[in-house]
């Protein structure tokens, strides 16, 4: 069963937009009164950004809305998006990137928006969403998000100025070859799907598994 708590639902959500804030705010230097844009090239703070925009704007949108269920999601689509999104974020640091040397304030970074912020997301869909909502569809639309970046980064490496910048080593065309990038991202892809179908088998699963527990309870006598 889901939590039906409209609080503690605006609560989650607000926990996860200011644990993206600050992770995010360490790697691009805002604490330091310093901007770097450039952060914005890596797919993890994209992913990131996100979802403290939806999450923020969705704990705004619950918390004013006085008839809308704690369950109800803002705008559900996005919110597709942007779990696939912040997943992908997750599996590719944790099984493609490896472990680097980092000063403290960046590890509290990369644990943030590697794993805190991908982790609290997929609860926040498994603890409150209505589950039976996601169209068979979406899968293949969430994959539109790593998609896009992908094409974005290779269209800036090609025809931008300068020496060409591949933010992940998987993507790096110079080294790898265009064959063997290609080939890694379309089974990444094939991954992302079959995933993002998986998130459908669970909610369908949930689904059902909550269909039977109210109808144990109703046919339960009434006290």
């Amino acid at each position: 069963m889901r939590i039906r708590s409209k609080a503690l639902s605006v609560l989650w959500k607000t926990a996860i937009a200011a644990c993206a804030f600050v992770g995010l705010g360490l790697q691009i230097g805002i604490f330091k009164r310093e901007l770097h844009l450039s952060s914005f090239k890596y797919f993890t703070n994209i992913s990131n950004l996100l979802c403290m925009v939806y999450f923020l704007i969705d704990a705004v949108v619950l918390s004013a809305v006085k008839k809308r269920a704690g369950s109800v999601s803002w705008c559900p689509a996005l919110k597709g998006v942007a779990m696939m999104g912040i997943t992908v974020t997750w599996l590719v640091a944790h099984f493609m990137l490896g472990s680097f040397t980092m000063g403290p304030s960046l590890r509290v970074s990369i644990r943030l928006v590697h794993y805190v912020v991908p982790i609290l997301t997929i609860l926040d869909w498994l603890l409150f969403d209505q589950k039976g909502q996601i169209r068979l569809t979406a899968p293949l639309l969430w994959t539109v998000f790593p998609l896009g970046y992908f094409a974005a980064i290779m269209g800036l490496a090609f025809f931008g100025k300068g020496v060409p910048f591949y933010p992940y080593p998987f993507m790096n065309v110079e080294k790898q070859g265009l064959t063997r990038v290609l080939v890694t991202v379309a089974v990444m892809l094939a991954f992302f799907v079959a995933l993002g179908y998986l998130f459908v088998l669970v909610d369908r699963l949930l689904k059902k598994a909550e269909g039977k527990l109210l109808k144990k309870r109703s046919e339960l006598p009434a006290a």
